[in-house]
């Protein structure tokens, strides 16, 4: 009886050490699987930003290019028009200016200037040349102060909001432009987050104080990111992780253990869990009413996605839709909208005749021919006219003139329509559309935001809206949110849709209809009748 007494202590104590042991590899690894899901976390986010800050070396750059000479047209009136064109077709830049004998001789906001003081020296030049000045106080915006970039006879003023869109809740980042000769470094955006020149010029990930900081510097320009998430985050976002892991160990062993602690971090990363919610369809999708301006009438609805993550929290289409560009599987996102949106409009589409849904597809949707198939199977199966379905690609689709206009002619030849979607912000022109045959444009909200107002694109607006109505585009204006813009574009006498907020939210597809059945009670007294489906 001893012996068995002492052989029941033995098993007791190795597995009581197990668990112990186990517990221990399992919390530890729950740790280390934070860390490192947190890394990816700011690894992401860096790259996104590097992403946006060579987009926008690309248009200071373009602007480089175009201006950089002194000659007779030396802000000449034609040179500032040019100037102004160029402005309001770059999201980077908020103005233009071009310098001579070290002073600010015009710029395309103020026009030529006269007794202006000469340029103070620059913060830094960067390795490429490019001099930053910053604070600056702007010229544009007396009482503001800014950041402006140039080279030789150019300069331009940075955006304030460039990078602020890409903001991730929780988490800091810092635009830094650096120069590697010299070992320098200005912040351009952003905040301001302590760094030594080391870790930035050696791009490392590393902790500081209570936080984990990494850096990326962009392979094309003198662009260096830094992106920092505090420890406290990290542990509240990790806590159900740990535990997890903590309890797997212990019941499961080292070995097992630190098999799932590669399964969720796996699993934490957003690429896989948008893949996965993609396979299982759980996204959602959403309408906003598109409306005729002379009529107030419901013409249509943009088709647009929605996702929340595996903790529950949305995640902007902007993020996601970009990550699946990335990654290469944007072709099952757009798939998968095309499939979800005809079966949940089909019978209201069958029933409205007039009535058209709009679909925004990527430029990499628009090579090969499994879109038109996909559409085409939708249509036949759900009996949709195609003339009902319109694809909106952006600005950027259209870099690649050939290859566009190829694609928009399948797509006309099958009976869909194409929509330019938010125009002005990037780099299609009128003439571009008029050799694309689009049907419509949709003017960028960023213009809609200055309807009425003193702002400099407020003046633009007027002149895309006739522009493109001689060459017999349709134009939906984005982003109407208020009475005072809706009048201002009634005032224009140019027929229109306009889609916002005053007009109607984003709708799930029962309330879309409910809200056709709405317009049909305020203007005819009483909803459609159902056809029989």
């Amino acid at each position: 009886m001893a012996l068995t007494r002492q052989k029941s202590l033995h098993v007791t104590g190795i597995l009581l050490l197990g668990l112990a042991l186990g517990s221990g590899v399992g919390f530890l690894g729950g740790l280390y699987a934070a860390q490192q899901a947190a890394q990816f976390v700011l690894r992401d986010f860096a790259t996104h930003l590097v992403h946006q800050a060579d987009d926008a070396d690309s248009q200071f750059m373009t602007v480089v290019h175009t201006f950089d000479h002194i000659g007779p047209d030396f802000c000449s009136d034609a040179e500032l028009t040019a100037m102004r064109t160029l402005m309001y077709r770059s999201s980077a830049v908020k103005d233009i200016g071009r310098i001579l004998d070290g002073k600010l001789a015009c710029s395309a906001v103020g026009g030529r200037q006269k007794d202006l003081p000469a340029m103070k020296p620059p913060a830094m030049v960067s390795t490429l040349g490019t001099s930053v000045y910053t604070p600056i106080h702007l010229l544009i915006a007396p009482g503001e102060t800014g950041t402006i970039v140039g080279m030789r006879s150019v300069d331009i003023v940075l955006s304030p909001t460039l990078f602020e869109g890409l903001r991730r809740e929780g988490m800091d980042f810092m635009v830094l432009m650096v120069n590697t000769r010299t070992r320098q470094m200005v912040r351009i955006a952003g905040d301001n987050i302590p760094v030594q020149p080391e870790w930035v010029f050696g791009q490392q990930h590393l902790r500081t104080g209570n936080a984990l900081l990494f850096v990326r510097c962009s392979v094309r320009n003198s662009v260096c990111i830094v992106t920092r998430e505090s420890d406290s985050l990290i542990r509240e976002h990790s806590q159900a992780l740990v535990t997890s892991l903590t309890l797997l160990g212990a019941l499961l062993g080292s070995g097992v253990a630190l098999a799932v602690i590669f399964a969720v971090t796996l699993r934490r990363s957003l690429p896989q869990q948008l893949r996965r919610a993609i396979r299982k369809g759980q996204l959602t999708l959403v309408y906003q009413p598109i409306v005729d301006l002379a009529t107030s009438r419901c013409v249509g609805f943009e088709t647009l996605v929605r996702w929340r993550d595996r903790d529950g929290l949305p995640v902007a289409p902007t993020i996601f839709v970009a990550i699946a560009e990335e990654r290469g599987f944007i072709h099952e996102l757009t798939h998968w909208v095309i499939r979800q949106a005809f079966s949940e409009m089909g019978a209201i589409l069958r029933q409205r005749s007039e009535l058209e849904i709009s679909i925004n597809v990527s430029p990499s949707d628009l090579t090969g021919s499994v879109l038109l198939e996909r559409l085409d199977m939708c249509a036949v199966l759900e009996e949709v006219r195609p003339e009902q379905i319109a694809l909106e690609i952006t600005e950027r689709s259209t870099a690649d003139l050939a290859s566009a206009s190829r694609a928009i002619h399948e797509l006309h030849a099958r009976g869909y329509r194409v929509h330019i979607d938010d125009f002005g912000t990037g780099f299609s022109s009128l003439s571009y559309l008029h050799e694309l045959t689009v049907d419509a444009i949709k003017i960028d909200r960023s213009f809609t935001r200055t309807a009425g107002t003193d702002s400099i694109t407020a003046t633009i607006l007027p002149q895309i809206l006739f522009i493109a109505n001689s060459l017999n585009l349709q134009v939906i204006v984005e982003g109407v949110e208020t009475e005072a813009q809706v009048e201002f574009l009634r005032a224009r006498g140019h027929a229109m849709r306009v889609q916002g907020w005053r007009l109607g939210r984003p709708l799930p597809a029962h309330l879309a209809i409910r809200y056709l059945d709405q317009q049909d009670e305020e203007f005819f007294g009483a909803p459609r009748p159902r056809l029989v489906q």
